[in-house]
């Protein structure tokens, strides 16, 4: 059996190809940038080809435009929980008051950001800009469908074609990919965190803070009780990820940056919704969601209750993660080459690759 990928270009990371192995022959290790990549021992190996066969590289992506909308939900408690408008939150609790089960991404206690299944999802609201683990969870999803429980996924695009590809077709499976600009190096996350809490206990961290109406714009985190918000652009580790230094080297050639998607439903933050809805602009998030599927509208309109809903006109001009790739630049090279030495004690530290690409420490 031939190694998985060629080029770092050709691996989403998701992790499904050593969830399906049934030799457990591939394990996910980290390299040198922090992110994880399958290899194969090839003396377990008994050549199956189903790796191959659900790696979402090389899908054919055959997906609808689908119907646009602008949603916020009206629990102001859930709203001010949410990056953007609530889509999610009113999605999920639409699942769960009928007895389905709701996978998203979520901080463990050490802050690692991993994908969890369950019926509490206060955990796995907020954005995470750091790409996430999915191990163990194609398992989960497909033991919860074999009980006949409905489950509502929620991932990136690649993350969605690889459960897709996994599990098939299933009524009671609704993938929900989100808008997406790209995954941050979990193994600089880390470092990021480690360096930030300074030894002391991070207690909180919050990439989208709206507590001053700014669509998100804020950053937050508490360490020992002690309560710190910046600007998105005081924050080092969001400095690195907006100007797309940190991002998985797979983000860059993403096909998914479309908005024809094979996925039932797609949510994110509504940018310029100002254009088309003024009672929205105010700083609060609204939320863009696409339906592609029955599943997906059917999903939508019930949870209509609890939100705000208004159609948009089908040829709007979507955000630009949803028509191109991530640009790449230099740096993102030279980020990585300092990150890969600091790695290797040559002397260069944590503090001196987020002041260089990043800013300062507030």
């Amino acid at each position: 059996m031939p190694e998985l990928f060629t080029d770092k270009n050709q691996c989403f990371g998701c992790g499904v190809c050593a969830e399906i192995c049934p030799n457990k022959a591939i394990v996910m290790k980290a390299d040198a940038e922090g992110f994880l990549y399958p290899f194969i021992d090839q003396e377990k190996c008994v050549k199956c080809g189903l790796c191959k066969s659900v790696c979402p590289i090389g899908s054919e992506i055959k997906g609808k435009q689908g119907k646009i909308y602008a949603l916020r939900c009206k629990d102001e408690d859930l709203l001010s929980k949410s990056s953007s408008g609530g889509a999610f939150s009113v999605l999920a609790n639409t699942v769960l008051e009928a007895g389905g089960l709701v996978c998203g991404a979520a901080f463990d206690e050490a802050f690692h950001v991993r994908h969890v299944l369950g019926n509490d999802v206060s955990s796995m609201r907020k954005s995470k800009y750091v790409q996430s683990d999915l191990k163990g969870i194609y398992s989960e999803i497909k033991e919860a469908l074999a009980r006949d429980t409905v489950v509502l996924f929620t991932g990136t695009p690649c993350q969605c074609q690889a459960l897709k590809n996994y599990i098939g077709e299933d009524d009671n499976l609704i993938i929900t990919a989100i808008v997406c600009r790209g995954v941050a190096s979990p193994g600089l996350w880390v470092d990021y965190v480690n360096w930030l809490s300074g030894g002391e206990k991070l207690e909180e961290y919050c990439f989208r803070d709206k507590r001053v109406n700014n669509n998100g714009h804020t950053v937050s985190y508490k360490i020992n009780g002690k309560e710190i918000v910046l600007t998105m652009d005081q924050d080092p580790f969001n400095v690195m990820y907006l100007r797309c230094l940190s991002l998985r080297p797979s983000c860059y050639t993403c096909p998914y940056t479309r908005r024809e998607l094979p996925f039932d439903l797609t949510i994110g933050d509504f940018w310029g919704v100002e254009k088309h809805f003024k009672e929205f602009a105010d700083g609060r998030g609204t939320s863009l969601v696409i339906t592609r599927s029955e599943k997906g509208e059917r999903l939508l309109e019930e949870a209509r209750k609890e939100a705000d809903l208004k159609q948009c006109p089908s040829d709007i001009e979507l955000q630009e993660a949803l028509r191109a790739s991530a640009p790449k630049s230099m740096l993102r090279k030279l980020l990585f080459k300092d990150y890969s030495a600091m790695k290797n004690s040559t002397g260069i530290s944590i503090d001196l690759i987020l002041k260089k690409y990043g800013g300062n420490k507030a």
